[in-house]
């Protein structure tokens, strides 16, 4: 059990982190996948075309009782501190608390662990979960004393935790991979091969999962097409593509924490012999050197892949750091210095999204994006004199664009997205049942002259483009043509099978 003293510092990490997130999920708006997710989530699915669905369905509860906005963060937040318990519990199993809390605080000072897998409504905070759960049984399981309820029930817990982070992303195969590579490779764990327990979890977890299978099944298996082609060859290696991917990645989890990181996976290297460290090399480096190698002959990546096997590395940093001896006064003062740096981040983060400063000037001069235009809400957009006679749809020629449109416009106006790359947009509404009604394109102005030719062949006709122009604090940022359009002729291009039929 953990020492009651490193418990009790615990709690207060977890509060305090806690509180933090809140604070910041209140202050920045949406994203651009947060809006996309609580607006496809409108519809209640066995699954989803980007994802598995448990955080669509969290979503989709949580907007009915607390309305599409930035509260419905609020479960994710939640769920992210017990994350954060579940892991100290099985950190402490394997290094003792001391080195646990180290880790745990590690792991929260973390940007995106902060952020993203902490506070946003995306698919990594239930995957976390799912795998913290599944971890603290297994840690129980092998390096307790464990009689023959115990091991029944660890498994299980095992299968249930695989089973919630399967019904998140699809990623939570390569942690029961790594599970399965690490009973094969312990000596003292392959026992387990010759026993039913694993074999019932293992059904267990893929009978949690069946709603996602049975989802693609009746559509084409387009989401397993969509995913597994993000990975394929491109042709040719790039280079420029694996550094960007690692770059990205120490972005995300910061310099600071990335050194002793990978310092704390090297020397578990050197004691793999010791089952503890091997466990969780068998569970970190899969993920993190699958997706950060493919860059560079597949698709470009996301540096937000490979965090599920960083996540398994923490105990290992904060191993790393009781090995070397770190004195208590170098490790207050490197939280402090960690924790003001993060809040310095999140604190620019949410200023820059809401009034443009300080980056505005950079960004009208360089002619970069800006970071946070993100989390920039359309709301304004209904005031364009256009929707003053009410359209009986909209179309969006982005389906990034179309979350935000939707979150603006609410669920009484229907949405669909003209594009090659609609995503769960295509399994949304039918657009053959608007057939002869009016609707309005929402397109960028760069792209309206192109989008006007995509669409004059849908309808009757098009009235003249309007332009109307978002703004933040009087600038203006997202330039838009409005293109009435009347009498729908057919449905819309459907670029994936099994489909609505669009």
């Amino acid at each position: 059990m953990p020492d009651p003293d490193h418990s009790r510092l615990a709690i207060a990490i977890l509060v305090g982190f806690f509180v933090a997130r809140l604070l910041f999920a209140f202050t920045l708006g949406l994203g651009v996948d947060e809006s996309y997710t609580i607006a496809i989530s409108r519809r209640l699915s066995l699954s989803y075309f980007d994802h598995p669905p448990l955080h669509l369905w969290i979503a989709h509860f949580t907007a009915l009782a607390m309305g599409e906005s930035v509260a419905a963060r609020a479960p994710f937040v939640a769920l992210f501190l017990a994350t954060g318990w579940i892991y100290y519990r099985f950190a402490s199993e394997l290094f003792g608390s001391r080195t646990a809390l180290i880790g745990l605080f590690a792991l929260n000072v973390t940007p995106f662990f902060f952020a993203s897998a902490g506070a946003w409504i995306v698919p990594d905070g239930p995957l976390l979960f799912g795998l913290a759960v599944a971890a603290f049984a297994a840690t129980r399981l092998f390096f307790q004393e464990a009689n023959k309820v115990l091991a029944w029930r660890s498994w299980l817990l095992i299968g249930v935790g695989l089973g919630l982070a399967g019904l998140s992303k699809y990623s939570a195969a390569l942690a029961a991979a790594g599970l399965v590579a690490f009973v094969a490779l312990s000596p003292q764990q392959r026992r387990w091969l010759r026993h039913p327990a694993p074999y019932v979890a293992a059904g267990v977890a893929l009978a949690m999962v069946t709603p996602v299978m049975v989802w693609n099944a009746r559509h084409g298996w387009a989401s397993f097409a969509f995913q597994g082609a993000r990975g394929m060859s491109g042709g040719g290696l790039r280079p420029a593509q694996f550094l960007t991917m690692a770059l990205g990645e120490i972005a995300f989890l910061s310099p600071w924490i990335f050194a002793p990181l990978a310092a704390g996976l090297i020397s578990a290297f050197h004691h793999r012999r010791d089952d503890r460290y091997l466990f969780l090399l068998c569970l970190s480096l899969p993920p993190i050197v699958l997706f950060t190698l493919t860059p560079i002959w597949g698709g470009r990546g996301q540096p937000h892949w490979p965090m599920p096997g960083w996540f398994f590395a923490y105990p290992l940093l904060g191993a790393w750091v009781e090995q070397i001896g770190v004195s208590v006064a170098a490790l207050r003062r490197w939280a402090l210095g960690s924790s003001a740096t993060l809040a310095a981040i999140a604190g620019v983060a949410a200023v820059q999204a809401s009034t443009g400063w300080p980056l505005a000037s950079l960004t009208t001069r360089s002619g970069l994006a800006d970071p946070m235009l993100e989390a920039f809400a359309w709301s304004d957009l209904t005031k364009a004199p256009i929707f003053n006679r009410a359209p009986s749809f909209i179309i969006s020629t982005k389906w990034s664009d179309a979350g935000k449109i939707a979150l603006a416009f609410g669920p009484r106006i229907h949405v669909f997205v003209l594009s090659n790359d609609p995503r769960g947009w295509a399994f949304m509404d039918e657009s053959a049942s608007f057939v002869g009604r009016r609707g309005i394109i929402v397109t960028p102005v760069a792209d309206a002259a192109s989008t006007i030719a995509a669409a004059r062949p849908l309808f009757a006709g098009l009235g003249q483009p309007e332009l109307y122009t978002l703004g933040r604090r009087g600038r203006p940022e997202i330039k838009l043509a409005l293109i009435p359009a009347f009498g729908l002729t057919r449905s819309l291009p459907m670029p994936y099978p099994g489909g609505t039929g669009r």
